[in-house]
């Protein structure tokens, strides 16, 4: 009998060094300016024998949100998930592949030194070898960046046949790539430039409106339910064109004619003045001119998604949409094309940043049978919350908690407007909490969503925050689509009709609310939470959003999330099977404590 020897893929996305040759490069960059870079979101990912095992982005180590630096922490941190060690890995891939587009940065000098010190595929093998020397055995393979979203797309999405779409500000030269994905395999279909980027466009309405592009457009999409589109609705038809055949083309981000220019986006945003409003600088208010743009904005780039998705579900037949790419995270376009009648099921990739490329990286060089790959429903892909935890000598109240008490405490608790943490197993991969790092709190008050954003988050009070509902009960609450995956917090849908005023806290200006439809088979102590608060209100739905302060990552394990409780206004932490209580809310988490146990007694808890 022959040993059956693992194969082991360690895949990673990034660009370090990009930030630092921009600023030295062009310096006086103001902070928004700075942010316009390629190469944010570092991640690992590892594949083991065809199965995602682990996955974590850098900025969970570093503490720095959208970190682009080398991943060695992430690398560490796989292997480490996986039990595996260095001598192990088998590949070693990455998200870019430039190799191809060398001719094209001979010309400026600012060009050639991004390509040599930035884009060479060469440099990741030098920067592999600089920070895991233990891997020096290796050359890192270069994967075109939209295969390496597509695979991330297609292969979870359960399609057998769909249409696999990637669109985001720009990978080597795309920025938006059309594939047919059957019987396991990616044909592409069409492929357009930069000059068709709808990401790199919603970065600049970002920066014009006052906010940091690669990382506010969410700000942008909650300011659009605001406004009124039709005020710059003919300036946005001359900055967007939707062109026969499914092509766009953005006339707009071609204004740019010297390298400043295109790298501050800064003759784009003088034609924006003109012909829309004066630009808004960070930390000034907020008008109505600026909102109406927003909303503008935002209303252009889901009639240009709905051109392209109608030609190419006319021209193929297929009516099934897998999504990847960073536009693939403006929920709330997403939402409206899941419910227009155009295709018959939706599912957006969760990760569908950059740091999912890290994943498709991976995937790209595990082997040639990718519809064999085995990827999990959710994304608890990173580590667990007890890698460390709180200092020994905390000040806090603190309680062991049994499972299944601990939900029927947390459950009361937030029925009476408390705010809690809850920090549970592995850690979610991507930008969204998913019941792993989570913030809870009554959706039924509009005050407690005031209080997250002031108090806890310390962010913008127009900021909506999304619901997780139980599954059974989604359809009762939310216009869900038929068809469309709602497992991610990554659709906006319309509540229905006399839900809204019952969940206040969680429906944005236009009626909708970005849902998690919470399953009791991927998370069955969050699913416990939410059954519990039911019980008590009639209420199935939670507030939830991510458990961090503004400006820093979702917390990764205990010790940062003790952190976000000590430094902000939560009420409550339950990290693992510890619960943490502020001095005002520790008689109310004695007397939960009392109900759940005397009902535990008598055999009546949650099942």
């Amino acid at each position: 009998m022959t040993d059956h020897r693992r194969t082991v893929v360690l895949g990673y996305s990034g660009l370090h060094g990009s930030a630092e040759l921009k600023r030295s490069y062009f310096p006086g960059l103001d902070e928004r300016e700075a942010r316009l870079f390629q190469g944010l979101d570092s991640a690992a990912a590892l594949v083991v024998d065809g199965e995602l095992v682990a996955a974590v982005q850098q900025e969970r180590y570093s503490g720095i949100k959208f970190d682009h630096a080398f991943p060695a922490d992430a690398m560490v941190s796989c292997l480490t998930m996986a039990g595996l060690d260095f001598t192990d890995v088998d590949a070693v891939a990455h998200n870019f592949d430039h190799s191809h587009v060398r001719v094209f940065a001979q010309g400026e000098e600012y060009a050639r030194r991004r390509y040599q010190e930035i884009l060479d595929p060469a440099r990741q093998t030098e920067l592999l070898h600089r920070f895991m020397p233990r891997l020096a055995r290796h050359r890192v393979t270069p994967v075109a960046h939209h295969r390496a979203h597509a695979l991330t797309a297609a292969i979870p999405s359960g399609f057998d046949e769909a249409l696999v779409v990637v669109v985001d500000g720009m990978g080597e030269l795309h920025a938006i790539t059309v594939y047919s994905w059957r019987n396991g395999q990616l044909v592409r279909l069409a492929a357009l430039d930069y000059r068709a980027s709808l990401g790199l466009c919603y970065a600049l309405f970002t920066m014009h409106l006052g906010y940091g592009p690669n990382s506010d457009e969410y700000k942008v999409m909650a300011l659009a339910a605001m406004g009124d589109p039709a005020r710059y609705r003919a300036v946005l038809a001359d900055a967007v064109r939707c062109l026969p055949d499914g092509r766009l083309d953005v006339p707009l981000l071609r204004l740019n004619r010297t390298p400043w220019a295109r790298e501050t986006f800064a003759t784009s945003r003088d034609w924006l003045t003109e012909r829309a409003c004066p630009q808004r600088r960070a930390g000034e208010e907020l008008t109505q001119e600026h909102i109406d743009l927003a909303s503008a904005a935002q209303e252009r780039v889901e009639q240009a998604l709905t051109h392209l998705l109608s030609y190419w579900v006319g021209r193929t037949g297929l009516r099934r949409v897998a999504f990847a790419g960073g536009v693939a995270l403006n929920c709330v376009a997403i939402g409206k094309l899941a419910a227009s009648g155009l295709v018959d099921a939706v599912y957006v990739q969760p990760a569908a940043g950059d740091e999912g490329t890290a994943v498709g990286a991976a995937l790209a060089v595990s082997g040639p049978a990718v519809s064999g790959v085995r990827y999990p429903t959710m994304t608890y892909l990173g580590p667990d919350v007890d890698e460390d935890g709180p200092p020994a000598d905390q000040p806090y109240w603190s309680v062991s908690v049994a499972e299944g008490v601990a939900e029927t405490v947390v459950a009361r608790l937030l029925t009476e407007g408390r705010i809690v943490g809850w920090a549970q197993g592995r850690l979610e991969f991507g930008p969204r909490a998913l019941g792993n790092r989570s913030i809870l709190a009554d959706p039924r008050d509009r005050g407690a969503r005031d209080r997250v954003n002031a108090a806890v988050k310390f962010r913008e009070e127009f900021r909506p925050l999304a619901p997780a509902v139980m599954a059974e009960r989604a359809d009762d609450w939310f216009v869900v689509p038929p068809g469309t995956n709602m497992r991610h917090m990554t659709v906006a849908v319309p509540v229905r009709p006399g839900m809204a005023e019952r969940i206040a806290a969680v429906v944005h200006d236009d009626g909708t609310a970005r849902v998690q439809a919470v399953h009791r088979a991927d998370n069955p102590r969050f699913w416990r939470i939410l059954d519990e608060f039911e019980r008590l209100t009639g209420t199935p739905v939670l507030m939830n959003t991510s458990l961090n302060v503004k400006g820093q990552p979702t917390a990764r394990a205990g010790a940062e999330a003790f952190r976000t409780f000590a430094s902000s206004s939560l009420d409550v932490l339950v990290l693992g099977d510890r619960l943490y209580a502020k001095p005002e809310a520790v008689p109310a988490v004695e007397r939960a404590l009392t109900d759940a146990e005397r009902r535990t007694v008598l055999g009546v808890r949650s099942v």
